[in-house]
């Protein structure tokens, strides 16, 4: 019996420091992109010697590396996330009915259900969709203004459809990985 206590405290334990680094990736992800971000800005808006293909050029370089920091950090969490989901199954599976006045996971897992609520990521997700748009914007400025031809921003469209795809299975848990061979119904 106490080797399962052990085991629920180290599993907890996991459970808790996964999501200190989902938070830690999230904070360092927004702070990196707001960097990042201004540095571009300041490099299409604030030169005005820059024609505007060099323009162009600056917002679409700088979008893919904007999309270089959001899709690996949007990979990270959804990895994070389903490593607590899995924790989280099995304590419910296998540790909580051995282990009389757990049940939390129980309790979770029963909340989740009546609600309807997948194990993807609720709280964090939308700023993720958020700071999907936010490459697009100077590329689409860049193209308005200057009337520049629009099939340039395609360069852009792989990067954003694969980071919205992502924020879709970061809230609604579609892809392989959110499933578990244990998983109760």
């Amino acid at each position: 019996m106490n080797y399962m206590i052990d085991e629920y405290k180290a599993l907890r334990e996991e459970i808790m420091t996964a999501k200190e680094r989902r938070l830690k990736t999230t904070s360092m992800t927004v702070g990196a992109f707001g960097v990042l971000l201004s540095i571009i800005a300041n490099a299409v808006l604030g030169n005005e010697t820059c024609t505007p293909q060099m323009q162009l050029a600056f917002s679409i370089g700088g979008g893919i590396a904007l999309f270089g920091i959001l899709i690996p950090s949007q990979i990270m969490n959804i990895s994070l996330q389903q490593s607590i989901h899995r924790f989280g199954g099995y304590i419910l599976t296998y540790l909580e009915p051995k282990l009389p006045g757990l049940n939390w996971e129980r309790r979770w897992h029963s909340h989740k259900s009546s609600y309807g609520l997948t194990p993807g990521v609720r709280g964090i997700g939308p700023i993720y969709y958020f700071l999907a748009m936010l490459p697009l914007l100077l590329p689409i400025y860049t193209l308005w203004t200057n009337h520049l031809s629009w099939l340039w921003i395609l360069t852009l469209s792989p990067f954003w459809v694969w980071s919205i795809i992502l924020c879709i299975d970061m809230q609604c848990a579609r892809s392989s990985g959110w499933k578990w061979d244990w998983q109760p119904d």
